[in-house]
């Protein structure tokens, strides 16, 4: 009934718009889309234009850098190849066999001179020189052949840095003395993978800036420039202030980007202010940077697309003033139905999913408290059949006690009354033995005592996994014997310590063990010839993991486990037995007690032949001391 009303409101509405305030309307927003589009079109296209001239300068960047670092190349192999000259490397071995200056040294020197000096006038950029001088030097420093020996430059300061570098190939530098830039390419010389000497070339600042770099420094704004990887320009000699621009700073020029042009407004000195692009790019393996701008003007014209974007947006927005003004005394109590409706509709949803939930915690916590109690009948279940298991075993180990018990007793009793000292040493000693007979029935009871309440527990300590087998085993021993089977035990002579719970390790024991015994008494009702059945129980320590971790294997020579079945024997109530001999619960406890203390257990099987588990617990380590809780777990007698 309400979306009834407030349709019939929204069509009074409309009603009340008048034919020409309709016309007038569509008008305007047909403008208003027009011009929208007008603009949103020239914007593009500015941005587009302007976009594709940034790419290209930014593509003229790279190749000037790439151009510049070419020759820098070039440079570096022409100075190896120079230092490793035939003239450079005779005169060294010369030097090296101890020929003096006199007869030959001075000869070598002459060749030497003649070398570099033809390299320096024949290597030029359309007539220009590369090089401005070439300087040979021993390991000492002391000069051995210059190109110009006039010249006032202290190589000193370069040959230390580039001794200082300790590198088998060309280094280039770069220093800059009162005013004046020198780039240079330093290269060893090597005799016998021994340092011998240098060779040292000046590079000529003017030729590289004329014809690399397109440098005139008379004339702004400028497209490139070079500079040091420190942000020092590089300039011709005697014109130190080739970068006329103040704000220009070394530190400036280092906060450049050099991956994007960066955009600086009223930079270059000229009349009007002009604002610039501005980007630096290192010269690979050099330390050098090539510095690049160029004028907005250039990209954008007079009008930025910005400020086109802002002139047309401010038409439209004039034009969308007018219609709102319009539609505003028309819709706005349309509006504010429509919104009270919807809160009304949102908070009915917003309650109803509220009680959905609620339902469903409640649905949640009864199915979540069903399944603990039925894990808990599931483990007692279990327990209790265990604890069945152990009541033949405790039988006959507390028969023999007890027989051993009353046969010393008579003895005694015959003793004291034929003997005039009743107190003899073997008295003593059979007196000694009913005690050991007592306090072994006294600790096998303790121990199922303890086993009926402890097992299932989460309670850890760190034991030994060795005399946990022990105890577990030694409450299957003699049922393993009175049904004619073998048990064999094969433990590591050292402590192997894990942090569980003993009883449940000893419940876990005794469920692979019951169903060993069950596999071995129903292939002996049909053996084959020379049929021994086994067991085997072994444990290790494991050490070629990522971490120690301590194995523990019990393996038969029963019927072993059918292959169709193999996937679920750990299963809940999966069992092959008879009703009344198992439940299906014994290994899928197993799995969950193992799981528990991050154990893991798996199994191989051969149908017919043999069945092996093997356990795996994280060793406890360092092995310092094993703290066992229940010292009744160690057996005084393992007969």
């Amino acid at each position: 009934m309400k979306s009834a009303g407030i349709l019939h409101r929204c069509d009074e509405n409309k009603i009340a718009l008048r034919k020409p305030e309709t016309a007038t309307l569509a008008a305007c927003l047909l403008l208003a889309v027009y011009i929208g589009f007008l603009m949103l079109w020239i914007y593009n296209s500015r941005m587009a234009l302007g976009e594709s001239i940034v790419n290209r300068y930014r593509l003229d960047v790279e190749k000037q850098v790439a151009s510049i670092g070419y020759f820098f190349s070039e440079r570096k192999y022409d100075v190896r190849a120079m230092a490793a000259s035939r003239e450079i490397a005779t005169y060294f071995l010369n030097k090296t066999l101890g020929m003096s200056e006199q007869y030959g040294l001075k000869v070598n020197l002459f060749i030497i001179s003649q070398m570099l000096n033809n390299t320096l006038k024949d290597k030029t950029i359309h007539g220009d020189r590369i090089y401005e001088r070439l300087l040979l030097m021993d390991k000492s420093g002391n000069p051995l052949v210059d190109t110009s020996p006039n010249q006032n430059v202290d190589a000193a300061f370069f040959f230390q840095k580039s001794q200082t570098a300790q590198s088998r190939d060309p280094e280039v530098f770069v220093n800059q003395v009162d005013g004046n830039t020198y780039i240079l390419i330093c290269a060893p010389c090597s005799h016998r993978d021994q340092m011998v000497g240098t060779l040292m070339v000046w590079i000529d600042v003017v030729t590289i800036l004329t014809h690399l770099v397109n440098f005139l420094p008379d004339t702004l704004p400028n497209a490139y420039h070079l500079t040091t990887v420190l942000g020092q320009p590089i300039c011709p000699p005697g014109k130190a202030d080739c970068l006329r621009i103040d704000a220009l700073t070394p530190e400036r020029i280092q906060q450049l980007p050099m991956t994007r042009f960066e955009s600086i407004p009223d930079f270059l000195p000229l009349s009007p202010k002009q604002s610039i692009l501005m980007i630096r790019q290192l010269i690979p393996n050099m330390p050098l940077q090539l510095l690049a701008w160029m004028p907005e003007s250039e990209i954008y014209g007079a009008l930025s697309p910005w400020q086109i974007l802002m002139g047309m947006g401010s038409l439209a927005l004039v034009i969308l003033l007018g219609i709102g003004v319009l539609f505003r005394f028309n819709t706005r109590h349309l509006i504010l139905i429509t919104r009270f409706d919807e809160s009304e509709r949102q908070q009915n949803l917003l309650s109803l999913k509220n009680q959905q939930l609620e339902v469903e915690i409640l649905r949640r916590r009864e199915v979540e408290n069903e399944l603990e109690v039925q894990r808990t009948l599931r483990m007692r279940s279990d327990r209790l059949r265990s604890l069945g298991e152990m009541a033949a075993g405790i039988a006959h180990e507390l028969n023999q006690p007890l027989l051993g018990v009353r046969g010393l007793a008579e003895l005694v009793l015959m003793t004291m009354g034929n003997d005039q000292n009743p107190m003899s040493d073997q008295n003593r000693k059979n007196i000694g033995r009913i005690v050991e007979q007592a306090d072994r029935m006294v600790h096998i009871i303790n121990h199922v005592r303890m086993f009926a309440r402890e097992a299932g527990k989460t309670d850890t300590s760190r034991v030994d996994l060795n005399e946990v087998v022990r105890s577990g085993v030694s409450l299957l021993t003699a049922q393993f014997k009175s049904h004619g089977l073998h048990l064999e035990l094969e433990m590591t002579p050292c402590s192997l310590p894990i942090q569980v719970n003993p009883y449940s390790i000893e419940e876990v024991i005794l469920n692979l063990l019951s169903n060993s015994r069950d596999a071995l008494e129903k292939k002996l009702l049909q053996p084959p010839p020379g049929y021994l059945p086994m067991v085997w129980i072994s444990t290790e320590m494991d050490r070629t993991g990522a971490a120690p971790v301590v194995r523990l294997s019990i393996r038969d020579n029963g019927n072993g486990i059918p292959d169709g079945i193999a996937e679920k024997i750990f299963d809940p109530f999966f069992t092959t037995k008879d009703p009344d001999k198992g439940t299906g619960l014994g290994l899928s406890i197993c799995k969950s007690i193992v799981e528990e203390f991050d154990g893991h257990i798996q199994f191989t099987s051969t149908e017919g032949v043999s069945s092996a588990f093997e356990i795996d617990f994280p060793a406890c380590l360092p092995e310092e001391s094993i703290d066992v809780q229940d010292k009744n777990l160690k057996n005084p007698d393992r007969r």
